[in-house]
C-alpha cells in the first residue's frame, strides 16, 4: 500500500470521526439555532409549501442567498423529514466533506510532503470554530466545501488552462455566491487566477479573465437586481457598517486564538505575538529567500491559496459588519481562511525557517502532538457541554436546554392557537421555532437617534384589525434584547394587552385594539 492510499484511508477515517463529533454535539437537542438559521429554515418551509422564498415574517429572503433553504426544501419534499432535522443532517455530512476535501487540498498544495498534509488535516479537523458552525443551522459548512472545490479546480486550471476546467471553476463560483454573498470573493479570485494562467498572452488573459468575471458573477447580479432590489431597495440586503481597523484587530485576535491558548493570550496579546512573528521573519529576510518565496507563491499549487487569502482577507477587513463580528465568539466567517493560511504558513516556514533534521524533526512532531491536546481539549469540553445543555456556541440562541425547559415554551406547546390568529413577539425567531407558523413584527423605534415612540407606534400599520384575534408572546431574560421594540407597558397606551400567562421566562398577552 503506497503513501497516498494510506493517506486517503486516514482522511476517510478522520472525516467520519469529524462528522460523528458534530452528531454528538447535536445529539441531545439538535443543532444550534440563530436568527439567521431560523430565517433559513422558515424559508425552506415556505418553499416546500409553495409560498415562495419568504421567511417567518412573510418577507422575501434578501440578506442571505437562497440556495441553502432551497436544498433543505428539496430534501423535505423528497423525504418528508422536518427541515430542522434536515439542516442537522446536511451540516453533519458537510463537515465530513470539509475534512476530506481539505485533506486532498493539503496533499496537492505541497506534493510529497505527507507530514504537512497529515498535520494540516488534523488542525482542520480540530478547529472549534468549524465544528461549532457545523453544529448549527447555517450555510457556512456547505460554503466551506465549495471553497475547497474552488481551490482544487483553480490549481488544475493554473497548471493546465482549458475550457472545461474554466466552466467548472465558474460553476463552483456561481454555487458559492448562492450559498453566501461572500462567494463574490470567488468571482474576484477566479478572475485574477484566470488572468495569471494566461499572463504570457495579455490579450487572451484579459478576454478569459473578464469573461470569467462576467459569467460567474452574472447569475447573482441578476438575482440581486430582479429579486432583492425590488423587495428592499438594496442589492444584497441591509448590513451594518464595517470598521476596517477594528475588524483587522479582531481578525488577528481570532486567528492567533486558533493556535494559542486563551490563558497565554491573557498575558501576551495577539497583536504582540503577531508583531514578534513578523519581526522574526524580517530577521531571516534575504533577497534570495524572498525571490524563492515569490517564485513558490506563483506555483499552480499555491497561487489559488495566495490569491484567495488576499481577496477574502480584504473582505474580512472592509466588507463585514463590525458590531456583529468583533466579538470573539463570532468566528464562522473567519474560519473560512484557515486552510489557505496553513498552506501559506507552510510555504513561508520552508523558505525562511532554519532547516531541522533528525532528531529535531521528531522533537517538533512531539511538540505538535502536545499542542494538539489544546484544540482536542476545547472540542471535548464543547461536545460534553453541548450534550448536557444543547449547543453552547455563540450562535445558538433558541435551541438551548434553558429555553426548551422554560415555562413559556411549555405553555406555548400546550396552547392551541387558531389557524387565522396573528402571533406577535419581541423575538420573532424564537416564537417561530417553537410554534412553526408565521410571526408578525412589532413596531420599532431607536431613541438614541431621536426617533419618537408615539410617532413609531401611531405610524405602524401592522396592528391586528378590530375583528382579528391576536396574541403577543413576550420573551424575557436572555431573549429580551431588542431594545428598539417598545415594551408591553409602552404599547398599553395604544393597544389593549391582557395577560393570559405570566412566567419567569416570558408573558403571553391577548391583543385587542381600543
Amino acid at each position: 500500500m503506497n503513501k497516498q492510499t494510506r493517506y486517503r484511508i486516514f482522511l476517510a477515517i478522520l472525516a467520519i470521526a469529524s462528522s460523528l463529533a458534530v452528531l454528538l454535539a447535536t445529539s441531545t437537542y439538535g443543532p444550534g439555532l440563530s436568527t439567521d438559521g431560523a430565517r433559513y429554515l422558515s424559508t425552506a418551509e415556505s418553499i416546500a409549501a409553495g409560498r415562495g422564498i419568504i421567511d417567518y415574517l412573510g418577507l422575501p429572503l434578501v440578506n442571505w442567498p437562497p440556495l441553502y433553504p432551497i436544498i433543505i426544501a428539496g430534501l423535505n419534499l423528497l423525504t418528508g423529514l422536518d427541515v430542522f432535522i434536515l439542516g442537522q443532517v446536511v451540516n453533519i455530512l458537510a463537515f465530513g466533506a470539509i475534512i476530506y476535501l481539505g485533506g486532498i487540498f493539503f496533499e496537492r498544495s505541497l506534493p510529497g510532503n505527507w507530514t504537512f498534509a497529515v498535520l494540516a488535516s488534523l488542525v482542520l479537523a480540530t478547529s472549534l470554530p468549524l465544528l461549532e458552525v457545523s453544529a448549527n443551522i447555517a450555510s457556512d459548512p456547505l460554503f466551506m466545501a465549495t471553497v475547497f472545490l474552488f481551490l482544487l479546480a483553480a490549481q488544475d486550471y493554473v497548471r493546465s488552462p482549458n475550457r472545461l476546467i474554466w466552466l467548472l471553476l465558474a460553476f463552483i463560483t456561481i454555487i458559492s455566491c448562492f450559498l453566501r454573498y461572500a462567494g463574490l470573493a470567488f468571482v474576484f479570485s477566479g478572475t485574477i487566477i484566470v488572468f495569471f494562467a494566461w499572463r504570457k498572452s495579455i490579450r487572451v488573459a484579459f478576454v478569459e479573465a473578464i469573461g470569467f468575471g462576467m459569467v460567474s458573477g452574472l447569475p447573482i447580479a441578476v438575482w440581486a437586481f430582479l429579486h432583492n432590489l425590488p423587495a428592499t431597495g438594496s442589492f444584497l440586503g441591509a448590513h451594518r457598517p464595517s470598521e476596517p481597523l477594528g475588524l483587522f484587530v479582531a481578525a488577528v485576535e481570532k486567528i492567533v486564538g486558533w493556535f494559542v491558548p486563551e490563558s497565554i493570550l491573557r498575558l501576551v496579546p495577539a497583536l504582540l505575538i503577531t508583531a514578534l512573528l513578523v519581526l522574526l521573519l524580517l530577521v531571516r529576510s534575504q533577497k534570495a529567500r524572498w525571490r524563492a518565496w515569490f517564485q513558490k507563491i506563483q506555483d499552480s499549487a499555491i497561487l489559488p491559496s495566495a490569491v484567495f487569502s488576499v481577496i477574502y482577507g480584504a473582505m474580512l477587513v472592509f466588507a463585514i459588519s463590525y458590531s456583529e463580528h468583533r466579538v470573539p465568539g463570532s468566528q464562522r466567517i473567519h474560519a473560512v481562511i484557515l486552510p489557505c493560511l496553513l498552506v501559506l504558513i507552510a510555504v513561508t516556514l520552508r523558505g525562511f525557517a532554519p532547516s531541522f533534521k533528525s532528531p529535531w524533526r521528531n522533537v517538533l512532531l512531539v511538540a505538535f502532538g502536545l499542542w494538539l491536546l489544546f484544540p482536542l481539549y476545547r472540542i471535548g469540553t464543547y461536545i460534553s457541554a453541548s450534550i448536557q445543555s444543547g449547543d453552547i456556541s455563540y450562535y445558538n440562541l433558541y435551541n438551548t436546554r434553558i429555553l426548551r425547559e422554560s415555562d413559556i415554551v411549555a405553555e406555548l406547546k400546550k396552547t392551541e392557537f387558531a389557524a387565522d390568529e396573528k402571533i406577535y413577539s419581541n423575538n420573532e425567531a424564537a416564537a417561530w421555532f417553537y410554534l412553526r407558523r408565521r410571526i408578525y413584527r412589532l413596531p420599532r423605534y431607536d431613541a438614541e437617534i431621536g426617533e419618537d415612540l408615539v410617532t413609531a407606534i401611531l405610524g405602524f400599520d401592522g396592528w391586528p384589525a378590530a375583528d382579528e384575534t391576536a396574541t403577543l408572546i413576550w420573551f424575557k431574560r436572555e431573549l429580551d434584547y431588542k431594545e428598539e421594540v417598545p415594551t408591553p407597558e409602552q404599547m398599553q397606551e395604544f393597544i389593549r394587552l391582557a395577560p393570559t400567562f405570566t412566567g419567569r421566562n416570558g408573558i403571553i398577552y391577548l391583543m385587542d385594539v381600543y
